[in-house]
């Protein structure tokens, strides 16, 4: 059940794999400044985003700490967290519409 993956990850404290593949995409978009770039500037861009997040990556595993989240972010995270260890307690629907309340729709 799709419901319960959300579930399933929040209970083992695993990050979400489409949060760092979106923080990623957003970093692209930024660095681009358009919308719609040429193939060249798509190509140029995208290697210096690559080589800031090369240099992250050594510096992390030269010892440095990651990068902390943002507070809004880290606050979702105990939201759902609380909600997730209160599963048993409710029914489906009722953990559902507690989930829904901490997404942002576009």
């Amino acid at each position: 059940m799709e419901c319960l993956r959300t579930y399933n990850q929040q209970s083992t404290n695993q990050d979400k794999t489409n949060n760092y593949c979106e923080a990623f995409h957003k970093k692209v978009q930024l660095q681009l400044g358009v919308a719609h770039p040429t193939i060249w500037k798509f190509l140029d861009e995208l290697k210096k985003v690559v080589k800031l997040c090369d240099a992250q990556y050594e510096q992390f595993v030269g010892g440095h700490h990651a990068a902390r989240k943002r507070r809004k972010y880290e606050e979702a995270d105990e939201r759902i967290s609380n909600i997730v260890n209160r599963y048993e307690l409710g029914t489906v629907v009722e953990y559902l519409r507690g989930i829904s309340h901490n997404f942002k729709i576009n």
